[in-house]
Parts: C-alpha cells; sequence; structure tokens
C-alpha cells in the first residue's frame, strides 16, 4: 500500500513538474552515474574517486565537491556552482539509488548480495531514525527504495552504457576494480595515484573520519564492511522469505543460492 502511495504521489509531480524534475539536476552528456541499492558501498566508491581525483585525501565535507550525491541538497548545489571542482572535471560522476530510468545514459552499478545490503541498511535506517523498520519490511521492499531485486534488474537489464562493479570484488581487490572503473570512462591514473586512493579511502580511515566530522553533512554510518554480515541477522524464514522475492535479482548478478 505504501509503495502505491508513493508511486501516485511521484506520477503526480513529474506530471506538474515535468518527467526529471525530481532529479534536482540536469542531466548532462558527460556523466556517469554511480548507481547502486541503498548500503551497497555506493559512498565508498565515490570517496575513492574523489580522492584519486583530487589527488589528496579528502575530509568528509569536502569529497562531495568531486563526485557528489544527488540525494543530498549540499551536492546539488556543488552541481549547480562553475566554480567546484566537479564541473572543471570530464567526465563527471554522481551518484543516485534511484532505479533505471531511460535519462541515464552512462553507468556504473554497484552490486552487492542483497542480503547484506539488506542487513546494513537495516542497521543504518534503525540507527539515525526514530522510525524503526523490520526486516521483513526491506525484504518485501515495503521501504522508499523499494525491492532490492526490481532496482537490480531494472539497472541490469536496461539499455544504458553499464559496468557492473560487484562489492565483495571491490572488497576483494579495490585496486583492480579502480582500474576497471577508469577504464569503463577512459581515464588513466598511476598505480602509485590508485594506491594512494585506496589507502585514503580504507574502512578504518573512513570510520575515523566518520568520528571526527562529529555532525558532518554527509555522514558515513561506516559499520563493518566485508561480507556474510546477513548470517548475523536473517533467521532461517528470513533468509525463505529472501530467496522468494530475490531470486531473480541474485542469479542476475551472479549470485548463488
Amino acid at each position: 500500500m505504501l509503495d502505491v502511495f508513493r508511486s501516485a504521489r511521484r506520477t503526480l509531480r513529474q506530471l506538474i513538474r515535468g518527467p526529471h524534475a525530481d532529479l534536482g539536476f540536469k542531466p548532462q552528456p558527460d556523466f556517469y552515474y554511480l548507481a547502486s541499492f541503498p548500503k551497497s558501498g555506493n559512498t565508498w566508491v565515490r570517496f575513492l574517486l574523489a580522492n584519486l581525483l583530487a589527488g589528496e585525501e579528502l575530509t568528509l565535507k569536502g569529497f562531495g565537491r568531486f563526485v557528489p550525491d544527488s540525494h543530498i541538497k549540499g551536492d546539488l548545489a556543488y552541481m549547480a556552482d562553475p566554480s567546484t571542482p566537479f564541473n572543471q572535471m570530464r567526465p563527471r560522476f554522481v551518484k543516485t539509488h534511484l532505479h533505471y530510468r531511460s535519462i541515464f545514459r552512462r553507468a556504473i552499478y554497484i552490486a552487492r548480495d542483497g542480503r547484506d545490503a539488506m542487513t546494513s541498511y537495516y542497521h543504518w535506517r534503525n540507527k539515525r531514525s526514530d522510525k524503526p523498520v523490520t526486516l521483513t519490511e526491506i525484504i518485501v521492499g515495503d521501504i522508499y527504495w523499494g525491492r532490492w531485486s526490481d532496482h537490480v534488474l531494472g539497472w541490469l537489464s536496461s539499455d544504458c552504457e553499464l559496468l557492473v562493479v560487484k562489492y565483495e570484488d571491490l572488497y576483494a581487490d579495490t585496486a583492480a576494480q579502480v582500474r576497471r572503473i577508469l577504464a569503463f570512462c577512459g581515464m588513466q591514473a598511476s598505480d602509485e595515484q590508485i594506491a594512494a586512493a585506496v589507502a585514503a579511502s580504507s574502512f578504518d580511515r573512513m570510520r575515523a573520519k566518520e568520528r571526527a566530522a562529529q555532525g558532518a553533512e554527509t555522514p558515513f554510518f561506516v559499520r563493518k564492511g566485508g561480507s556474510g554480515d546477513w548470517r548475523n541477522l536473517f533467521s532461517p524464514a528470513d533468509e525463505e522469505l529472501f530467496w522468494q522475492y530475490h531470486r531473480a535479482g541474485m542469479l542476475a548478478a551472479g549470485y548463488c543460492e
């Protein structure tokens, strides 16, 4: 019922303001979208790329000037300001958690085992909100972002120019996946530059920055990283329900039951 209400509200807004008014920015041909379901490693990839593009280690308050999050008002202001580093670079990277739509022509899609993405979202959401969400609600898609498998299948079956980066591969060999992203975008960087960006974006560094920020506008809520933490949250009934709803998405993304 909640999804029906939100869909109707979005449709009405689009009819009044135009089909892509909810983006908050005007898409450009050189944009590469960093797309993912929430808590799948998108912020990590943003930070990796921002550190690489800046050529130095950035703070929490600085990296949105290089790789903005389209869901953060302050980052939308960076996108609109021609003097920001973001607007001096070609190509440009923009983060989104939206489901695929035809306006997105080129993207890096970050896929993560849906069970781990949901576990991370569960802890993150219930840490920052006074309206707790249950794991069942997340599994069936009764949350703002909808159903995980719909998100994955929409992007993976799209006709946009797409590179899929699996979170688990990124965790196992971060530098190799950064090289894949750069090659996909026609960009180059030395091994030393990539190594520096990887070191600056480690989970330990990111946690330390979060602690030091104390109220930064773009908090990470970095928890564990890695994979397999879903086993500490999912009951056998939860896992059965998960596969009932998300088998197609998991198989399409290369995960086995």
